[in-house]
């Protein structure tokens, strides 16, 4: 799927004019948005295990390093809006789903020795050593670890809390599959991109068949698969002609419930994997876990995070990180404070953990910078929240 590049006529036009204060933003009427009329008929019956097999990671939107503009507007110091991060409350008692059977490949993981990986000591081998890219942003990016295979085999990290609430998010465009990153940050919301839910233009509109599998690894669905009710993006990415930097591409959708044992009652999504918080205007200056399934990494069969601090503001409304992952990783939460707080931690300025300030937007068509941007959350964020909230009564309350 060819993306469109940032255009530097058009770019330095719209510089010009803002800087001159010669134009102002037409209102925006909110965000864009479509309901799943099926979704209380049947399940989502598109995806079979040769779709979810063949999905191929939707490309990550790309400008060109030459093009870039740096933000010389000071950070915001409006106060920021924030909701908390929620723990499951139920444990799954019933076997992983199989979506399809990955290449053997991906059937198991090993670490530098040949054999699975056992330790964090052995696991931490395969990160990438801090690193930085052709734009100086440092960055330091590993598979999530320990990962464990087999019935018999310990607890994984990316089937325990937090890390249970990111996931793969697929879904359809013109009959083909695609997947994006995506996490959950309320009761039945999950948060990606704008870009891996609309096209960007209002003509062609919403993609189609979303399903969120949270902490899917290797072809397996180990909390269930879960069918979409509802989706919204803001009007700023829905009227934005699929280009990139776009100030306020994120997206938000509804799962609707199902039962996670056979005739069982239905549960909600992050009744199963908890929830992540977020938190506007806080992604300059700050320090974050980008979460997500890169294709560049692992194939899109393991979780990655990349650890960086905020290096760039650029125009119109984003801020850049350093980070080696590509497609694959859009919509994946960039999350202040990603931990377990410890006795004694919690502390400091920005103190509060597992929120998400952003969702991977965009990267740049060489891979040398290494650097991704994301939109800083502002008002759109919290009105698409809302929006998505008040689609139905529970979404975001008991």
């Amino acid at each position: 799927m060819n993306k469109a590049l940032w255009v530097a006529g058009a770019l330095a036009s719209a510089c010009l004019m803002a800087g001159a204060g010669l134009a102002k933003a037409a209102p925006d009427p909110g965000p864009v948005s479509k309901a799943n009329t099926m979704s209380q008929l049947l399940p989502n019956t598109y995806w079979t295990a040769a779709r979810f097999k063949a999905a191929k990671p939707l490309a990550l939107p790309l400008a060109a390093p030459g093009q870039r503009h740096q933000s010389l507007a000071p950070p915001s110091t409006a106060k920021p809006q924030s909701s908390d991060a929620g723990l499951p409350t139920l444990e799954l008692n019933a076997p992983a789903q199989t979506l399809y059977a990955p290449p053997d490949q991906h059937g198991s993981t090993a670490g530098p020795s040949g054999g699975p990986v056992h330790s964090a000591v052995e696991a931490s081998l395969q990160a990438t050593p801090t690193a930085a890219g052709s734009f100086g942003a440092y960055y330091t990016s590993s598979r999530v670890f320990p990962l464990f295979t087999g019935a018999a085999a310990p607890f994984s990290a990316d089937r325990a809390f937090p890390y249970r609430t990111v996931g793969t998010l697929f879904f359809s465009i013109n009959g083909l599959p695609y997947l994006c990153s995506a996490s959950v940050i309320q009761r039945r919301v999950v948060a990606t991109a704008g870009h891996c839910v609309h096209s960007g233009n209002l003509a062609t509109g919403f993609y189609s068949d979303f399903v969120f599998v949270p902490a899917y690894r290797d072809g397996v669905a180990p909390f269930k698969a879960w069918n979409w009710r509802f989706v919204s993006t803001t009007y700023t990415w829905a009227t934005g002609n699929d280009e990139v930097p776009n100030a306020a591409d994120y997206a938000m959708i509804e799962f609707d419930d199902q039962p996670i044992a056979s005739g069982g009652p239905a549960v909600k999504l992050g009744s199963v994997t908890g929830w992540l918080g977020w938190q506007t205007n806080s992604l300059l200056p700050n320090h974050t876990s980008k979460l997500g399934y890169p294709c560049n990494l692992d194939d899109c069969q393991k979780m990655q995070v990349v650890a960086s601090a905020s290096f760039q503001a650029t125009e119109p409304n984003n801020v850049e990180y350093g980070s080696d992952a590509r497609g694959g990783s859009s919509g994946g939460p960039w999350v202040q404070n990603f931990q377990l707080v410890q006795t004694g931690g919690g502390s400091g300025i920005q103190a509060a953990s597992n929120r998400v300030v952003g969702v991977t937007s965009y990267g740049y068509v060489s891979e040398e910078p290494k650097v991704q941007g994301a939109s800083i959350l502002d008002a759109r964020w919290v009105q698409l929240f809302r929006t998505v909230c008040g689609a139905r009564n529970g979404n975001c309350s008991n």
